[in-house]
């Protein structure tokens, strides 16, 4: 029987188990990354929250910088599509939902998953490889989140203060992400709350002409 068929008492197949597998191995590495950091991800806690042999995990990813790629490759790709997805740019055009706007961007970047990417964050200055890895996908989102608010902005798109004001505006909230796990989420948000007006204010300025 082809292994990448199911059969036909419904059985899962052995391409299928692989892939599950993987994908556990995978949502295991993030848990650790936002749980104990990069420092304390090591594939044996990872075999563990998978629920698999550590030489399971070995024999999938070779190396753990090879797993930190690909977690971090998923992690960002998923970013990536919640941004887009779940906040309404458009509505920036709105005073009246624009916090709202900055509050649904917050609760993002602060989910399992956007915690876990900043703990790589933390981590490349020591890993030129996944540096690298980074770069290239934190390009990846910049580039649809602009292309996006060109669209938009149409009036807007040839005004260097819009794509200053975005990258602002995330860098902001990504460096307040990466001191959760030093201050905590509740001490860090309080933060984030005395700042938004700011942004509010900034917003408004370039916006509101």
């Amino acid at each position: 029987m082809n292994a990448a068929v199911v059969s036909e008492r419904g059985r899962i197949t052995r391409e299928e188990q692989r892939v599950a597998t993987r994908r556990a191995i995978l949502a295991a590495t993030v848990e650790c990354l936002a749980d104990d950091g990069y420092a304390g991800l090591t594939t044996r806690r990872v075999a563990e929250r998978a629920g698999v042999a550590q030489s399971t995990v070995m024999h999938h990813f070779e190396t753990r910088e090879t797993l930190l790629i690909e977690a971090v490759t998923e992690v960002a790709a998923g970013l990536a599509e919640q941004v887009v997805g779940r906040i309404d740019l458009a509505a920036l055009r709105d005073p009246a939902h624009r916090e709202a706007v900055l509050d649904e961007t917050w609760r993002e970047f602060t989910s399992p998953q956007a915690l876990a990417a900043g703990q790589l964050w933390l981590a490349v200055g020591g890993d030129p490889a996944l540096a690298a890895t980074l770069r290239e996908l934190e390009g990846r989102i910049n580039r649809i989140i602009l292309a996006t608010a060109d669209a938009l902005f149409a009036d807007l798109a040839d005004d260097p203060r819009l794509p200053a004001l975005l990258d602002a505006s995330l860098a902001l909230i990504r460096g307040l992400v990466v001191a959760i796990p030093v201050w905590g989420a509740d001490e860090v948000t309080a933060r984030w709350e005395a700042i938004k007006p700011l942004v509010l204010d900034a917003a408004a300025h370039l916006l509101d002409r």
